[in-house]
């Protein structure tokens, strides 16, 4: 059992409890050593190990900030996002065209960066996009991230799973950006001339979808708001 308010790893002291998944939770705590607070996310080693190898910076993913460990506890540093997440903001109601254009837009320039470095994240979906001062978004956890073409479990959440993966296709860029197709089409919450896009990036075909790339382009071609 965790104990709060004492030193974890020799330098973290977690504060409050503020998300928990499969193999992880996520503590504010204070970093002893900065003297900040941070979002520290707390598992075994084995568990956290892949998501420390599989950083990618840019200015839409979220930066890791530490990381401590000893023999059967490691904790992962990032900055503490007091704006919450998409998942946050979308329970108040969807959001506006040209809001979710601009949100799409940084979501694909991060996906293009991850993939890039040969990474599918693997979990794209509204809990895993903070929003920096409300409009900055960040792709978050990369916790089942996985190399692409690598054999590697079925992992990450259901809903947001391509229908290959679901069906045992090993991990491919593409499926991030079905998944991003999903998180834009439940922000927006009603038809609009983005859902074109929003379509093409949903494809059942992976081999029909754009890649971040290309719908990167055709977001920054559409002529106005969406």
């Amino acid at each position: 059992m965790l104990r709060r308010h004492r030193p974890l790893a020799g330098r973290f002291v977690l504060l409050e409890e503020i998300g928990r998944g499969g193999t992880a939770t996520v503590h504010r705590a204070r970093d002893l050593q900065t003297r900040r607070h941070v979002a520290a996310k707390v598992g075994r080693p084995q568990h956290l190990s892949a998501e420390r190898e599989h950083r990618v910076e840019h200015p839409h993913v979220l930066p890791a900030l530490a990381w401590a460990a000893t023999d059967d506890v490691a904790v992962l540093a990032t900055e503490l996002v007091a704006a919450g997440t998409l998942q946050d903001r979308l329970r108040r109601g969807p959001l506006p065209p040209a809001e979710v254009t601009r949100l799409l837009g940084q979501l694909l320039d991060a996906l293009v960066a991850v993939h890039a470095s040969g990474l599918v994240h693997g979990d794209v979906k509204p809990a895993n996009l903070l929003l920096r001062d409300g409009h900055h978004l960040l792709l978050a956890d990369f916790g089942v991230s996985t190399r692409a073409g690598e054999a590697a479990p079925l992992s990450g959440t259901p809903s947001h799973l391509a229908p290959e993966r679901q069906a045992g296709a090993p991990p491919h860029p593409s499926q991030d950006v079905y998944a991003a197709g999903l998180v834009a089409r439940r922000a927006l919450g009603a038809p609009a001339p983005l859902l074109t896009l929003c379509d093409s990036m949903t494809r059942r075909e992976a081999d029909k979808r754009p890649t971040a790339a290309q719908a990167g382009r055709r977001l920054r071609e559409l002529s106005g708001p969406c």
